[in-house]
């Protein structure tokens, strides 16, 4: 049995005119619709609605009693619907981000800041972890979108580069008086470098650039955080190679010298989104944020972040 919530809410109109071609007018209908989903509700329920003279319409008594339950059919009906409607605006404002830490740092706060003044009352969720770790939150459907420095090769990704960062050496002490603002890859054997550790996209471009040349890279140290590398170069153990972006942060520290590697490796970095996906609206927000945010960077650290490689989409 199939009887729809607008044949009911006909019905309940009915009821309460007692006249067909008001309750037409009302309903924006014609007459003889209004009669025939009448009695096709008749016919599925299989009894007498109303008592139909030339002169007058009455509900039947098995009419006023169905007429209470369509009622309280149709106010849950609306409850739930509402319920509903506001859980969907819920989700439409929920945006779940992963992302390389260096990239959220400088990147994602003016990106929630865009959204925030889109959206009322954005939900979003970053997960700052691992390259690795970002492309499997995406495959797994649990981000939206991901902020990734590596171009994935798996099938069900889509990879779009928004811009490249250049890697720096971040000195300080007597190793900022020994280091000039450019140096070669070449200059950097001998040197206590200090980097992150392998599971980094940052470590694997160092390596595979020293690979190159046929050298193994091997830095003085290794550590997972940038804040932690910071700490041990202020404190003069060694000379940091990072990506320019990670590096940003930083800059504002006292006593630390950035130098050029003017040989060194070009990190990609890029939007990755499932392939066959269809983003929501704030998705599509946040990425046209990243993008824009991406142009200001380019904009304001022309030399040390670069343009996206020309058609560089896959």
């Amino acid at each position: 049995m199939n009887i729809p919530p607008r044949q009911l809410r006909m019905f309940l109109a009915l009821s309460e005119s007692l006249n067909f071609s008001k309750t037409a007018e009302q309903l924006f209908m014609t007459q003889p619709s209004l009669s025939k989903a009448i009695r096709d509700l008749e016919q599925t329920l299989g009894l007498p609605l109303f008592e139909r003279t030339t002169r007058s319409v009455q509900l039947t008594a098995g009419g006023q009693r169905l007429a209470a339950m369509a009622r309280s059919v149709i106010g849950e009906y609306d409850a739930g619907l509402q319920r509903m409607l506001s859980s969907a605006g819920q989700e439409a404002r929920q945006l779940a981000i992963a992302s390389l830490p260096s990239l959220a740092t400088v990147m994602l706060p003016a990106v929630c800041t865009a959204l925030e003044r889109e959206y009322p009352e954005p939900h979003i969720t970053i997960h700052d972890c691992s390259n690795g770790a970002c492309v499997q939150r995406l495959l797994d459907c649990q981000v939206d979108f991901a902020l990734a420095s590596v171009a994935p090769s798996h099938p069900a990704l889509l990879y779009e580069e928004v811009l490249r960062d250049r890697f720096v050496l971040l000195s300080c002490g007597p190793w900022r008086k020994r280091l000039g603002p450019r140096l070669q890859l070449d200059d950097l054997s001998g040197l206590p470098l200090i980097t992150m550790t392998d599971a980094s996209t940052a470590m694997r471009y160092m390596s595979a650039a020293f690979l190159q040349r046929g050298i193994e890279f091997r830095p003085k140290m290794q550590l997972d955080q940038v804040g932690t590398i910071a700490g041990f170069v202020k404190a003069g153990l060694g000379i940091a190679v990072l990506p320019y972006l990670g590096m940003m942060p930083m800059q504002t520290l006292r006593g630390l010298q950035v130098s050029e590697i003017a040989d060194g490796p070009v990190r990609s970095v890029s939007i990755v989104t499932r392939r066959l996906a269809t983003p929501t609206a704030i998705a599509q927000q946040a990425m046209a944020a990243v993008r824009a945010v991406g142009v200001g960077l380019m904009e304001k650290h022309a030399g040390w972040i670069l343009p996206p490689t020309a058609g560089r989409q896959s």
